[in-house]
């Protein structure tokens, strides 16, 4: 990994990042503001949506940065201590093999494809 790029939370975007929100919320009693969603790109981006909805105390005090990393990455058991600002909510790993699955399925039906064209030239011989 390289040593300036902050570690991934390690969401896929399969479902998991849902999961973790509800971790959050469940975590601090609290119900985040969903409009903010399309901005979450980040650990924190998501963590100053929580403070948004934090009593001042909470929001600023000293251990609620390790329970949020904690509750995020909950699903994913990702090392909460390597979480940082900076951290990608979404692991880019997980969307390359996402792409490793698709490419090996289309080979698949290019192979199945042509096995049946092989077939059909064979048959009206």
């Amino acid at each position: 990994m390289d040593q300036n790029k902050p570690a991934s939370v390690g969401l896929g975007g399969d479902g998991d990042e849902i999961a973790a929100i509800d971790e959050i919320e469940m975590t601090f009693g609290v119900t985040l503001d969903y409009a903010d969603a399309p901005t979450w790109q980040t650990a924190g981006d998501v963590f100053r949506s929580l403070q948004n909805s934090l009593p001042a105390d909470v929001a600023l005090a000293p251990d609620t940065w390790d329970r949020f990393a904690a509750a995020l990455t909950h699903e994913t058991g990702v090392d909460p201590a390597t979480i940082t600002p900076d951290s990608p909510l979404l692991d880019e790993a997980i969307s390359w093999r996402g792409l490793g699955n698709l490419s090996r399925m289309m080979a698949v039906l290019l192979i199945g494809g042509a096995a049946i064209l092989v077939l059909l030239v064979l048959a009206l011989r």
